[in-house]
C-alpha cells in the first residue's frame, strides 16, 4: 500500500510539472522582462527584491509604478501580487531569467517546496534541476547551496515589433479574452505565442506569455541603455539615477523622460540635460496648446559615461486623419448608382404591373 501511494505521489507530482511554463525565444539576446509573482505570506518590497535578486530597489518599484519615496518596509499582503523586473536571456529556442534569481537552501527544503511555494509556481522542481545540474530521480539538494531559479521570459519581436513580455499568472475565472482586452493585444496573439490552439486549453495559475505594448524612445543605438524598453504604466530610472523615464499610453505610448532630481550613482553631479541650439531642458515642450498643432520636445537620447544625450523631437497633436475625400466621394457616388438602380427596377416594375392588368 506504502509503495502504491508514493507511486501515486510522483505521479501527480510529474503531472503538475508537464505544466511548466516555456516563453518561445527564437532570438540570441538579452532583454527587460516582467513576471507575476503572489507573496504565499505577509512580507515587504525589500523582502521581495531579496528574494528574486532585483538589482536595484527602484526598478521594484517603477515596474509596480510605486512612488520613488516608498520605502523597502512596505507591507505586501499575502497572495497580493507583485511585478517582478528582470533581465531575460534566450538560448535554444526558450528563455528563461538571466542567472537569478538564486535561493539558498534551508534545512527541509526540498526542490519542489521551493518552486511551489517559496515562487509561487512561476518555475518546476524539474526545471530548477536542470539549470542547476541536480540528477534525476534523488534531486539531492544540501543547505546552504545556492540555486539559480529560471523564470520564463522571451525577447522576440510580436508582429515585426518590440515588446515586454510580460509572465501573467492566470487567474480564476479568466478568459483569453478578458485578458487580452485587458492588455491589449489579440486572442489568436496569445494562442499563438502559447502554443495553444484555442481558449479551452487556458488553465488557471498558468503562467501565460503577454506581449505589452512598449513606448516608442529617442535612444540612439550607442547608448548604454539602448535596450531601454517600458510597458504602459511603469517608470526607470537611468542614466546613472539622474533621469526617470516613464511609459503612458495616454502620451501615444512615446517614452517620456526628465531629470530625476535624485543624486547620481556615477557622478558627482548630473551632466546637463539641455537640447542643443534650444533653451529647452529635457522633458520641457513647446506648443502643442491647440487641438491641433506641431509640439517640440527636449527628449532623452541616452547617455555614455561623461554625457546624457538629448535630441528635439517633433510631433502632432492633430488627430488621426479621417477617410480621405476621394473614399468619401467613392462611397456617395456607390449609393446615387445603387438609388438610380432601385428606381430603374422600381419604374419597370411598376409598368409590368400595368400591362399584366390590362
Amino acid at each position: 500500500m506504502g509503495y502504491a501511494t508514493v507511486f501515486v505521489g510522483l505521479c501527480l507530482l510529474c503531472a503538475l510539472a508537464s505544466t511548466e511554463a516555456q516563453f518561445n525565444c527564437s532570438s540570441q539576446s538579452k532583454c527587460s522582462a516582467l513576471i507575476d509573482y503572489q507573496a504565499p505570506n505577509k512580507t515587504t518590497l525589500g523582502a521581495i527584491k531579496t528574494l528574486f535578486g532585483v538589482k536595484k530597489f527602484y526598478n521594484l518599484l517603477g515596474a509596480n509604478n510605486l512612488g520613488i519615496s516608498t520605502p523597502p518596509n512596505t507591507t505586501v499582503a499575502e497572495n497580493q501580487t507583485i511585478l517582478i523586473p528582470f533581465m531575460c536571456l534566450c538560448a535554444n529556442g526558450t528563455g528563461v531569467s538571466d542567472n537569478v534569481p538564486k535561493y539558498s537552501v534551508k534545512a527541509g527544503d526540498s526542490l519542489d517546496h521551493i518552486a511551489r511555494d517559496i515562487f509561487s509556481a512561476l518555475t518546476t522542481y524539474e526545471e530548477i534541476a536542470r539549470v542547476n545540474n541536480i540528477a534525476a530521480p534523488a534531486y539531492i539538494i544540501q543547505p546552504g547551496q545556492h540555486l539559480w531559479i529560471p523564470l520564463p521570459c522571451s525577447c522576440d519581436l510580436v508582429d515585426g515589433v518590440k515588446v515586454v513580455h510580460y509572465g501573467h499568472k492566470v487567474e480564476k475565472g479568466s478568459t483569453l479574452e478578458i485578458i487580452a482586452r485587458r492588455y491589449g493585444t489579440t486572442e489568436n496573439t496569445l494562442l499563438r505565442l502559447n502554443g495553444m490552439t484555442n481558449s479551452s486549453e487556458l488553465l488557471a495559475d498558468q503562467i501565460l506569455d503577454v506581449p505589452l505594448q512598449a513606448c516608442s524612445s529617442s535612444i540612439k543605438n550607442e547608448s548604454l541603455d539602448t535596450s531601454l524598453l517600458l510597458s504602459n504604466g511603469t517608470y526607470a530610472l537611468t542614466a546613472y539615477q539622474c533621469v526617470k523615464c516613464k511609459c503612458d499610453a495616454a502620451n501615444n505610448f512615446t517614452l517620456q523622460c526628465e531629470p530625476s532630481q535624485l543624486n547620481s550613482t556615477h557622478w558627482k553631479v548630473c551632466p546637463s540635460t539641455q537640447c542643443e541650439d534650444s533653451s529647452l531642458v529635457l522633458g520641457n515642450t513647446t506648443g502643442g496648446s491647440s487641438t491641433c498643432e506641431l509640439k517640440t520636445t527636449c527628449a532623452y537620447a541616452g547617455y555614455n559615461n561623461s554625457t546624457i544625450f538629448t535630441v528635439l523631437a517633433n510631433s502632432s497633436t492633430c488627430p488621426a486623419p479621417s477617410p480621405s475625400p476621394n473614399n468619401k466621394a467613392g462611397s456617395k457616388m456607390g449609393l446615387q448608382i445603387l438609388s438610380w438602380n432601385f428606381l430603374f427596377v422600381t419604374v419597370h416594375l411598376v409598368f409590368l404591373c400595368l400591362c399584366l392588368s390590362q
